[in-house]
């Protein structure tokens, strides 16, 4: 067996944290959320405030940073074992978590209210079928959804003006914790807190050493709902790496995508989860 050569691991590592990373998402921040229930107790009225949306609106008012040294760590020359989706690496992965913490509560505020209109239970056919409505031009691929427990995403490569490229997206039941900034010793990795012009909460993570989460824009839509948008500097594993690319959207691109009302977490437009359901029954899971 010392003679066969062994096989690449290139890219795995990424693919396998980025993995681990959106399970942990859910499950942290215990105390930022105890202390969040105690205010939400004390609130008797539920604040809307109405964003600006659509395809034009303006980029996000950074009210912070925290700047991070951009040295990856290394991956392991040991050989990894690529884990189910749901299943984190051991020890919640070799690099710290990278983007925006998610409160285990949900605020009541509600900062982008969801377009009107007959609901459904949120599908990942749905998100993926909203997705395609949302991007620039260009030609669509390579359809992959997600949905279990804890979120409900999808993935599309996109071809367009920066050539080919690939995008996920995320939707939690959850809540931004925006001491996220301000709480990390991450060292390979930035994070920029802000507010969309509607008030929205927003938090853009950058992460240099993993091309898998190169870039994640996370808005708070409120009353429950939180949208990640990944936007990679490479595609999804192949069985032996993941192929290098542009990115398909910029940042500007990703928040509009992010803040669009017509995301949910818990339900969508009833038509278009009736229609998604059929066009794309035969979209793989994501791996």
């Amino acid at each position: 067996m010392s003679s066969q050569a062994r096989p690449s691991l290139d890219g795995m590592p990424e693919e396998v944290l980025a993995k681990g990373r959106r399970a942990r998402r859910v499950r942290n921040a215990k105390i930022a959320s105890t202390a969040f229930a105690a205010v939400a107790a004390g609130i008797v009225a539920v604040a809307v405030v109405m964003p600006t949306t659509g395809p034009g609106h303006a980029a996000a008012t950074h009210l912070g940073s925290v700047a991070k040294s951009a040295h990856p760590a290394r991956p392991s020359a040991e050989p990894v074992a690529k884990p189910d989706p749901q299943t984190p690496p051991a020890g919640g992965g070799g690099t710290p978590a990278s983007a925006a913490v998610m409160l285990t509560s949900a605020t009541p505020l509600v900062y982008i209210l969801q377009q009107p209109g007959p609901k459904a239970p949120t599908t990942a056919a749905a998100v993926l079928d909203e997705l395609l409505k949302l991007l620039p031009p260009g030609t669509t691929s390579n359809y992959a959804l997600y949905q279990d427990q804890y979120q409900t995403g999808a993935q599309v490569y996109l071809n367009g003006a920066a050539g080919l490229g690939m995008i996920r997206i995320f939707l939690y039941n959850r809540s931004l914790n925006m001491d996220a900034c301000h709480s990390s010793d991450a060292s390979d990795f930035t994070q920029v807190c802000g507010t969309l012009p509607g008030g929205a909460p927003e938090i853009i993570t950058k992460i240099p050493g993993n091309c898998v989460e190169s870039l994640a824009v996370d808005v708070d839509h409120g009353d429950g709902t939180a949208v990640q948008i990944d936007v990679p500097t490479c595609l999804a594993w192949n069985g032996q790496t993941n192929p290098p690319t542009n990115m398909a959207i910029t940042t500007a691109q990703a928040e509009q995508i992010a803040a669009n009302p017509a995301w949910g977490a818990r339900l969508m437009n009833a038509a278009v989860v009736k229609d998604a359901a059929h066009r794309f029954s035969d979209v793989p899971d994501g791996s």
